[in-house]
């Protein structure tokens, strides 16, 4: 059985803490205007993605997915381990490390340009620490993990484990 320090050791191990991301703000753009990307910038921008732990996520004011919306794809998966991790050690916040998994919306499209360049920009092994990451959680849980994550768990396993056969 995997524990969630061998899952968090697998996923530091597969994702580089160096260089931090040439560009945070979506389309190389400056910082959006509002309370979330201020909190991003605050919380998030410019750190370690070891430094980024799950209060700083939820400090700023929006669900861990929602910054998405505001992050260039090759930040956004610099700092998708630290939530992996984060919820690892918070289960309670399992539905955000699974909802940054899938792409947005509800017909959970691969298609789009956002989603195009983050899958790209994974090497091999992150794919494999992710879906290890899956397989680990769906063990440790059991019958115990709720609905809703379970839906999310499904629907993940199809686009990482499926897509890598």
């Amino acid at each position: 059985m995997t524990t969630a320090d061998q899952l968090s050791e697998l996923l530091n191990a597969s994702f580089p803490v160096e260089p931090l991301p040439r560009f945070f703000w979506l389309d190389d753009g400056e910082q959006p205007v509002g309370d979330i990307p201020e909190e991003l910038l605050k919380r998030i921008a410019h750190r370690p993605r070891v430094d980024v732990t799950m209060w700083d996520w939820t400090m700023t004011g929006a669900h861990a997915g929602t910054a998405r919306f505001y992050l260039d794809p090759s930040a956004f998966r610099y700092y998708l381990p630290s939530l992996l991790v984060g919820a690892l050690r918070e289960i309670g916040y399992l539905e955000w490390a699974l909802e940054c998994l899938l792409p947005a919306g509800r017909k959970r499209r691969t298609t789009g340009k956002w989603w195009t360049d983050f899958w790209r920009g994974f090497s091999e092994q992150q794919r494999e620490a992710i879906c290890a990451y899956l397989k680990g959680v769906r063990s440790m849980l059991g019958d115990s993990i709720d609905l809703v994550n379970q839906q999310l768990l499904d629907e993940a396993e199809v686009i990482w484990i499926s897509a890598g056969r």
